[in-house]
């Protein structure tokens, strides 16, 4: 009997233990955690280094670009020096010193004596009547001869002004 109340118990603890093995089935579930602060976090960070390199080559650039002005503005000096030294240049050409010791060394010109000067009366031109005139050869000879003389008149007394005024 002993043996068949173990059997039995057996049974009996089979039976039992039976329904205490089938579980009830715990579901685990993974969560995942993500913390939205890190992110955030991560984005404003990046952002902030960005910021920084653009800001940093926005002062290169403004740096570079005030010693590129300077280097321009000590270019313009330089201009302008050469400039007046070229303005001086010429008028030292062309003074009248030097035109004056061209024209005697070079050109063979000569001074005029101031002994030899002769003073010259200058005439009024004579009208001229065309109606007297029978040719138009006569009157074209006559008109070229007074242009010639108008001519003559006029740097003759150019020269008598400047012989007056040395």
């Amino acid at each position: 009997m002993v043996q068949a109340s173990h059997a039995r118990q057996v049974e009996f603890q089979y039976s039992h233990a039976h329904d205490q093995t089938q579980p009830v089935r715990k579901i685990k579930r993974v969560y995942k955690k993500t913390n939205s602060h890190k992110t955030t976090l991560l984005k404003i960070g990046l952002a902030t280094f960005v910021y920084a390199i653009l800001v940093v080559y926005l002062c290169i650039k403004v740096s570079t670009m005030g010693y590129e002005i300077v280097r321009l503005e000590k270019d313009i000096d330089k201009l302008h020096a050469a400039n007046y030294m070229l303005e001086f240049k010429i008028a030292e050409q062309i003074s009248l010193d030097k035109v004056e010791m061209i024209a005697t060394t070079q050109l063979g010109m000569c001074k005029p004596d101031t002994n030899k000067c002769i003073t010259v009366a200058a005439r009024k031109p004579e009208p001229v009547n065309l109606a007297s005139k029978t040719t138009a050869s006569e009157v074209k000879a006559d008109n070229n001869t007074k242009i010639g003389e108008k001519t003559l008149h006029k740097l003759y007394s150019n020269l008598m002004l400047l012989a007056e005024k040395k």
